[in-house]
């Protein structure tokens, strides 16, 4: 297939599954909410936000699944602001995910740009706010001013090297700390549209903070990476994994640390490259593997995850690869059409060097976003927010 027709076959034959993953409210999930399909019927935090992410670039109407998205674990948040970052319909709120990931900001303020309505915010702001800034109050760092994942379970990359067999709420990970610095960016410009000034100062000055943070204490020069920070040991975690790219994605670092970090890591082929996408963990790792494991963990140590690829796809354009960019969208098209194709469905990770399908089958969750990677790679936009208006600030 050309790139037209792979782009145009992805938005066709991805695009089309969106109706399998939307779900009727029901027991401890009092709006209609997005699940990934298969054998899951629960709220996940970054699943169904991303696939959020997918729906508004399709139709601005879709704004309503990240809306309910919020309002769903807004209504588990307890006084304190700690929020759940599962629920189950029958069960209520799923305990091995602490914490919400930091994505509340986010969703709010996309399902808000997309539907053209901010209001609805003000009546549950203060739970809002207790909510993204439980993570600073319970679990940063004061020797950095970092916040810290709980444990690997709650990152989502289940058993990413540089964050299992640690004890809990000791992590600072590259990629908390940049969705937070994402999450504190957007909360402030929803702020602004609800006349909450003094909020809005406060958390763009948490943003920036953090973001200083970031490049003060997980930015190694010499090795030209962000690493993960073991706040109990008082050591960075040096491992190549997938979540020290998530600050490119979050356009944290400099042009000069990004295209230094891209050109040693992501585009090398003994490392992040690879012939079906990019590592989740770099091949010269001591743990790099393909296996297909779901239980107890879904794999982060080797195969292919599309969700991380588009986000790392994205850093590429930010930072000047548009032909990288483009060839790693169709790198990942082509394995969830074949898939498709095939077997008749998708799955939630691939084998890096062989592109054979691996955990969970029937997935169709944040690979919904594959409908429109290539058309974002050929374009240069986020199209959920093509101004990018959170990584400008």
């Amino acid at each position: 297939m050309t790139l037209d027709q792979l782009s145009a076959a992805a938005q066709e034959r991805i695009g089309s599954l969106k109706s399998r993953v939307i779900r009727r409210a029901n027991g401890a999930l009092p709006y209609d909410y997005i699940v990934p399909n298969g054998v899951y019927e629960e709220l996940w935090d970054w699943d169904a936000f991303f696939v959020g992410l997918h729906l508004i670039s399709a139709d601005k109407a879709d704004g309503i699944y990240l809306k309910n998205w919020c309002l769903n674990f807004l209504h588990h948040t307890e006084p304190d602001g700690h929020t759940p970052g599962g629920i189950r319909p029958w069960a209520g709120r799923d305990a091995r995910l602490y914490h919400i990931k930091p994505l509340m900001g986010q969703a709010a303020y996309y399902a808000s740009l997309s539907l053209g309505d901010f209001s609805w915010i003000s009546p549950v702001w203060e739970k809002m706010k207790a909510c993204v800034t439980y993570r600073e109050r319970k679990m940063t760092d004061p020797a950095t001013n970092l916040v810290k994942w709980w444990d690997s379970l709650e990152s989502g990359a289940d058993n990413n090297p540089a964050l299992i067999r640690r004890y809990h709420n000791s992590v600072a990970g590259a990629d908390v700390n940049a969705f937070m610095v994402l999450d504190y960016r957007a909360i402030a410009s929803i702020a602004e549209r609800i006349g909450q000034g003094e909020d809005a100062r406060g958390f763009r000055r948490r943003a920036s903070r953090l973001a200083e943070a970031v490049n003060a204490h997980l930015w190694d020069p010499a090795d030209a990476t962000y690493y993960n920070y073991d706040a109990v040991e008082k050591t960075r975690v040096r491992c190549i994994t997938y979540s020290n790219q998530v600050p490119l994605w979050a356009g944290l670092a400099s042009r000069e640390q990004a295209r230094a970090m891209i050109n040693r890591y992501v585009l090398e082929p003994g490392r992040l490259w690879a012939p079906h996408g990019i590592r989740s963990l770099a091949a010269d790792e001591p743990l790099y593997n393909n296996e297909n494991v779901l239980k107890p963990y879904s794999n982060w140590q080797g195969p292919v995850w599309p969700h991380a690829n588009w986000m790392i796809m994205h850093a590429l354009i930010r930072y000047g690869y548009p032909d990288a960019a483009i060839d790693t969208a169709a790198k990942v098209t082509r394995l969830c059409l074949d898939d498709l194709a095939g077997n008749g469905m998708m799955h939630e990770n691939y084998h890096a060097d062989t592109g054979a399908p691996l955990a969970a089958p029937d997935f169709i969750s944040w690979n919904l976003l594959v409908a429109q990677m290539l058309e974002e790679a050929r374009s240069g936009l986020f199209l959920p927010d093509p101004g990018r208006s959170l990584w400008a600030d």
